[in-house]
């Protein structure tokens, strides 16, 4: 009996939550602080987000990763296929919605090749995000204020794109779990 109550707690430990079918459409404006070539500090790119969320499960430390579908692109040619979402509610650590995405192409300088990841981070001061799944409405969105974030990172090196978001506009629709 205390077997099967062990696996029975593994299983609902390990069981992936059933996913919050988002879709979403962002745009976003980035202000570039860590410069590269043709992107010195100061200059202003905008970028937008595709994604559709189709899996959730619980990581350590209070993080929900949401595995998605879409894309992400910055000045119209750097573009990434986006993967997941990762969320963070805490209450001693400031909270945070990552939007990621890899096999990024676009972008080449000297040799190096910006394949990622490209990541969009919002911070929120410590319990200002409450939950598990990402914002759905633009006032949720807006409510994570600590920090606002874009990085690209050239694997192979320490070298990266970087900047602060200025802008983000979010339109998205969520329905329920599928139930699959």
């Amino acid at each position: 009996m205390r077997m099967a109550r062990f696996f029975l707690v593994l299983l609902t430990y390990f069981w992936a939550a059933p996913a919050l079918a988002l879709t979403c459409s962002i745009s976003f404006s980035m202000q570039v602080t860590r410069g590269i070539g043709p992107y010195p500090p100061g200059t202003l790119l905008t970028g937008t987000a595709q994604f559709e969320t189709v899996r959730s499960f619980r990581q350590e430390g209070g993080a929900t990763a949401h595995l998605a579908t879409g894309t992400m692109d910055l000045d119209g040619n750097i573009t990434g296929r986006l993967w997941t979402l990762i969320t963070t509610s805490r209450t001693e650590a400031a909270d945070l919605v990552g939007i990621y995405a890899v096999d990024v192409v676009g972008l080449n300088f000297v040799g190096q090749d910006f394949r990622g990841p490209m990541a969009i981070t919002l911070y929120g001061d410590p319990g200002s995000w409450p939950y598990d799944r990402p914002p759905v409405s633009q006032q949720e969105w807006d409510s994570l204020t600590l920090r606002r974030t874009f990085q690209l990172h050239a694997p192979d090196t320490q070298d990266m794109l970087a900047g602060d978001i200025t802008r983000l506009t979010a339109a998205c629709v969520d329905s329920p779990p599928s139930g699959d």
